[in-house]
C-alpha cells in the first residue's frame, strides 16, 4: 500500500472517529429531550447539555421568568403536565391543581423527598436540615422540630418580636429628614435588618443590633448566604442541577466562614444556657430540650441531636426564616406604596385596633381581629412567592418501578424522576387568579376564599413538607406592618421603581431595583404601637 493510500485511509478513520465522538456527545447530552419524544407527554424541547435552562445558566433571565415561559409555552399549556430537561435529566412539570393535590397531599409519601442533597459527613450543616434531608430521616427530624414552632411556642416569642418591631420604628425615627416630617428608606435592607434581629433574638437569644448597626456580624453573614457571586452561584446551582455530584465536589450549603460563625454563636449560647439554667422560651431552649430528650432515649437509630446536627437546625431556620420573611415584608411595603387606597384601608384597621387596645396590641387581636392585614400578606405572598417552584422526587418502595398518574394522564413517573410545581407561574395564571398582576387583597377576603382552587396558592408549600416556620414568619410580618403603619404614611419617592425586574443569579425572588419610599410621620396613636 502506497503512503498516499495509507494517508487517505487514516484520514477516513479519523473522520469516522470524530463523527462517532460527536454522535456519542449528542446522544448523551440530549437524553432529556429524546426521553420525552417517546413518552406520550407534551414537552418543551431542550438544548444539548443545558436542556431548558440555558437562559438561567447564562444569567440572561431569572429562574422565575424561565419557569413562567415554560409554563406558558403553547405546546403544553392545555396539558395537566409536561416534560422538560434539567440539563440532561428528564423532569416532569405539573400544571393541573388536581394532579398537584394528588402528588403533594394524597400520595405525598411517594413524593416527599427533594432531589437536592449533600454529604452527611462532609456537610452536616447542609444534610441534617429540613430543606435537604430525605425520608425516613426527614419525618423523624420534622417530628422533633414541630413542637419548637407550635402556636403556643410562637405566642411565647411574641413579646420578643414585638420589642424588635419597636426598635425598628426607633431606628427609622433617627433617620435624617429629607423634608419636614418625611424620611426616605429602602425596604429590602430595612426588612432584612429587622428579620435578622428577630431571628437573633428569638432563635439564638442574642441582640444582633442590625437595625442600629448595618455592619453587624449577623447581618454580614446573612448577606453572604444569599449573595451569589460566581463561585457561590455555581455552588447553589449545583444543588439543583447536579445533586448527584454535590457530595463528590464537596460543596456546602453554607459558606465556610458563615458556618463557623453560626457554630460558634449557637454552641456558645447553648453552653451558657445549660450552665446558667436560664430560660427565654425561645428556639435555643427548644434545642436544649430536644438534645436532652434524645440523649435520654438512647436509641441508636435516631438522628443524634448533638454537635453539628443540633447546630444545623438553628442555622437552617436562620437562613430560611430570614430570607422568606424579609422578602414578603419588603414586597408588601412596596405594594402599599404603589396602592395608597389599600394602604389607607389597612391603616384604618390599625387605627381601630390601636383605639381598642392602645399601644400594646395583644397577640390574639393581631391574629384574630385584623382580617385585612392577613389579606394583604396573603396577596403579597401570591404575587411574590420566594421560590419559583416546589421541587420533589418520585421515591418509591423497593421493587416499584413507577407511579401511575391516572386518571390525569397515562404517564407513569419513573422512580427517582424530579418533579417541579411552578408556583410563581401558577400564582400568576389568569385561569386561577383574574387580573393576576394586579395587587388585590380582596382575593383573600373570607367571602371570596371559596373561589381559590386548592393547590393554586402555595407560597409556603403544600402537604406534609409545607414550611414549618410559616406561622412564625407571618407573625413577624404582621408586627412590622402594624408598627410602621401606626407611625408612618408611606408614599412614593423619586427613587420608587414603577416596575420590577428580578435578579438573574438567584434562586429566590430578589428585585434588581431598590424598593424606596418616603415615610411621612402620621401617628395613629401617641406612642409607638
Amino acid at each position: 500500500m502506497s503512503p498516499a493510500s495509507a494517508d487517505v485511509i487514516q484520514g477516513y478513520l479519523s473522520l469516522v472517529l470524530i463523527c462517532l465522538a460527536l454522535f456519542l456527545l449528542w446522544f448523551v447530552t440530549t437524553i432529556g429531550t429524546r426521553y420525552w419524544q417517546h413518552s406520550g407527554v407534551p414537552y418543551v424541547e431542550g438544548l444539548p447539555v443545558v436542556g431548558n435552562f440555558r437562559d438561567a445558566l447564562l444569567m440572561r433571565k431569572s429562574m422565575f421568568d424561565v419557569m413562567d415561559e415554560l409554563y406558558g409555552n403553547e405546546r403544553v399549556r392545555s396539558s395537566p403536565l409536561f416534560g422538560i430537561s434539567k440539563l440532561i435529566t428528564p423532569t416532569i412539570v405539573l400544571r393541573d391543581p388536581g394532579l398537584i393535590k394528588q402528588i403533594l397531599i394524597k400520595d405525598a409519601a411517594f413524593f416527599c423527598n427533594r432531589t437536592m442533597c449533600t454529604d452527611p459527613h462532609g456537610d452536616p450543616f447542609g444534610y441534617y436540615n429540613l430543606l435537604m434531608i430525605k425520608n425516613p430521616e426527614w419525618r423523624q427530624l420534622r417530628s422533633y422540630l414541630t413542637p419548637s414552632l407550635s402556636l403556643s411556642k410562637i405566642k411565647q416569642m411574641y413579646q420578643l418580636v414585638d420589642q424588635v418591631g419597636s426598635e425598628m420604628v426607633a431606628a427609622l425615627d433617627a433617620l435624617p429628614q429629607i423634608r419636614p416630617q418625611a424620611r426616605e428608606t429602602e425596604f429590602k435592607e430595612l426588612s432584612a435588618r429587622y428579620t435578622t434581629d428577630v431571628i437573633a433574638s428569638t432563635f439564638f437569644g442574642i441582640r444582633a443590633n442590625c437595625l442600629q448597626d448595618a455592619d453587624s456580624e449577623f447581618r454580614h453573614y446573612g448577606r453572604k448566604i444569599f449573595e451569589y457571586g460566581p463561585v457561590r452561584g455555581m455552588t447553589m446551582a449545583s444543588f439543583f442541577f447536579m445533586p448527584e455530584l454535590v457530595p463528590y465536589l464537596r460543596l456546602k450549603l453554607f459558606p465556610a466562614d458563615t458556618e463557623l460563625f453560626l457554630r460558634t454563636i449557637i454552641e456558645g449560647e447553648i453552653a451558657r444556657r445549660e450552665e446558667s439554667g436560664q430560660s427565654r422560651g425561645d428556639f435555643i431552649d427548644s434545642l436544649i430540650a430536644l438534645k436532652n430528650n434524645n440523649a435520654t432515649l438512647g436509641v441508636t437509630e435516631k438522628i443524634p441531636l448533638k454537635g453539628d446536627v443540633l447546630v444545623a437546625q438553628a442555622a437552617t431556620f436562620y437562613m430560611a426564616s430570614f430570607e422568606t420573611t424579609s422578602s414578603v415584608l419588603s414586597f408588601a411595603l412596596y405594594e402599599l406604596t404603589k396602592n395608597p387606597n389599600i394602604q389607607e384601608r389597612l391603616r384604618e384597621e390599625v387605627r381601630c385596633i390601636a383605639a381598642k387596645y392602645g399601644p400594646n396590641v395583644p397577640y390574639e387581636a393581631l391574629n384574630n381581629e385584623m382580617p385585612y392585614l392577613g389579606m394583604v400578606i396573603s396577596e403579597t405572598a401570591r404575587l411574590y412567592p420566594v421560590l419559583p417552584f416546589l421541587e420533589r422526587q418520585c421515591s418509591l418502595p423497593d421493587g416499584a418501578t413507577g407511579f401511575k398518574l391516572e386518571p390525569f394522564h397515562e404517564f407513569v413517573v419513573p422512580n427517582k424522576m424530579p418533579v417541579l410545581i411552578p408556583i410563581y407561574a401558577i400564582h400568576r395564571d389568569p385561569k386561577y387568579f383574574p387580573n393576576p398582576h394586579q395587587f388585590d387583597p380582596e382575593r383573600f377576603a373570607k367571602e371570596n376564599l371559596h373561589q381559590i382552587q386548592p393547590c393554586t396558592y402555595m407560597p409556603f408549600g403544600v402537604g406534609p413538607r409545607t414550611c414549618l416556620g410559616s406561622h412564625f414568619g407571618t407573625l413577624q410580618i404582621k408586627i412590622a406592618l402594624v408598627k410602621l403603619l401606626a407611625q408612618y404614611r408611606i408614599e412614593r419617592s423619586v427613587s420608587t421603581p414603577e416596575t420590577l425586574t428580578y435578579r438573574k443569579n438567584a434562586f429566590t425572588l430578589h428585585s434588581n431595583e431598590g424598593l424606596y419610599a418616603e415615610l411621612h410621620e402620621d401617628r395613629l396613636v401617641q406612642e409607638h404601637v
